[in-house]
């Protein structure tokens, strides 16, 4: 299967050691069902952050261009009762090689993934929130 990207991805986004985003996640949302807002990378939401990240050497890119998806629904309310900004709600992805590659991007241990959604893919169509975390 030939994956095409968005056209603004950097030439080498998503990496060489990207493999095919297949199986079962979970990516924190805002609303239920699942709308294309809750899949928008933090490089499209919040271009300023995004630069400030890059140019502290934080993040590149294409890292930033990616979706957070965890392979541990505990490691997603985790993050999500840490930082509610992200969303109260907890959704479940189960992704076939179509969907774009992954590469593991732990964080303190956890089960983080950076998703780089191949150009026209619909996440909605296969998300299913599995948990609400209403404070």
């Amino acid at each position: 299967m030939v994956l095409r990207w968005p056209a603004d991805f950097p030439e080498d986004c998503p990496p060489d050691e990207a493999y095919p985003a297949i199986g079962v996640y979970y990516r924190i949302v805002k609303t239920d069902p699942p709308e294309p807002g809750d899949f928008v990378s933090i490089y499209y939401l919040n271009r300023r952050r995004a630069n400030d990240m890059m140019r502290r050497g934080l993040e590149t890119q294409c890292t930033l261009m990616g979706l957070s998806v965890y392979a541990d629904a505990n490691d997603a309310i985790w993050n999500a009762r840490r930082y509610h900004s992200l969303g109260d709600k907890i959704a479940l992805l189960t992704l076939g090689a179509d969907a774009g590659k992954m590469l593991p991007t732990p964080r303190d241990g956890n089960s983080h993934h950076t998703l780089w959604q191949a150009d026209g893919y619909n996440p909605v169509a296969i998300a299913t929130v599995v948990m609400n975390l209403r404070r």
